[in-house]
């Protein structure tokens, strides 16, 4: 039987009229089920996270290594009985030059630089030859000392490669050392303390570096020996 054109296009209308309602029930259906409704946005979630972690770092630099005062004798004049004095501030004092034959003008002590980020305690020890009479030997009045000193505050800063305006200890007490002391075989904490803690070596710029400055005095009756050292161990202990 041939099925005419009008009958064709009542049967192609009919089946889209069904398509459409079929869509139209699905689409009902997915919005009464639980989790199933078609939207444009997302449903899921997701979260992201960023760290970042500062570690505690406790560092000190010793940017003059050695003080060398060479080797010399005392020249055996009437204007050489007080012997021959230097000390890494000034280097051979005034009126000695003659008298401190061939010995080396030291300008500049031990620059020790916190180069950490929290502030420490500063200690110094000394081993081996760590008294007047065994650093330079017999004699009348031997002197072997040291002082710490803020850079600003000396005279001479030959030697010294970081810039320091002010005192690197003044968060405490200051100074331990701040005048000439006798030196010894012994630990030397280096920065003053104030109240209940002791961690006063500053770690911010132009504010961590001190000097430690040792002074000499050879007597004109001081017998020759051989070279002696003195070793200086620099140590920072963090309040953590």
């Amino acid at each position: 039987m041939k099925i005419s054109h009008n009958t064709l296009m009542i049967l192609l209308v009919v089946a889209i009229v069904v398509t459409v309602v079929s869509t139209v029930i699905n689409l009902r259906w997915f919005e009464t089920v639980p989790g199933s409704l078609i939207t444009g946005q997302a449903v899921n979630t997701t979260t992201g996270t960023s760290t970042l972690t500062i570690q505690s770092q406790t560092s000190i630099m010793n940017r003059v290594s050695a003080v060398a005062f060479g080797s010399g004798y005392i020249n055996s004049t009437n204007a050489c009985s007080a012997g021959c004095t230097m000390d890494t501030i000034t280097g051979i004092y005034s009126g000695n030059e003659t008298c401190c034959a061939l010995f080396n003008n030291v300008t500049a002590g031990f620059l020790l630089e916190n180069i950490g980020n929290e502030n420490v305690t500063l200690n110094m020890t000394c081993s081996g030859s760590c008294t007047a009479a065994t650093f330079i030997g017999s004699g009348t009045n031997p002197v072997f000392q040291f002082k710490t000193d803020n850079l600003s505050d000396s005279t001479n800063k030959t030697g010294d490669s970081v810039t320091d305006t002010s005192g690197s200890c003044n968060s405490g007490g200051g100074y331990n050392y701040s005048d000439w002391t006798t030196m010894a075989a012994s630990t030397f904490d280096l920065c003053a303390t104030s109240g209940s803690t002791d961690y006063w070596m500053n770690y911010v710029d132009l504010s961590d570096a001190l000097r430690v400055n040792l002074k000499v005095t050879i007597p004109s009756d001081v017998d020759s020996s051989s070279q002696q050292t003195a070793t200086f161990t620099f140590g920072a202990r963090s309040a953590g």
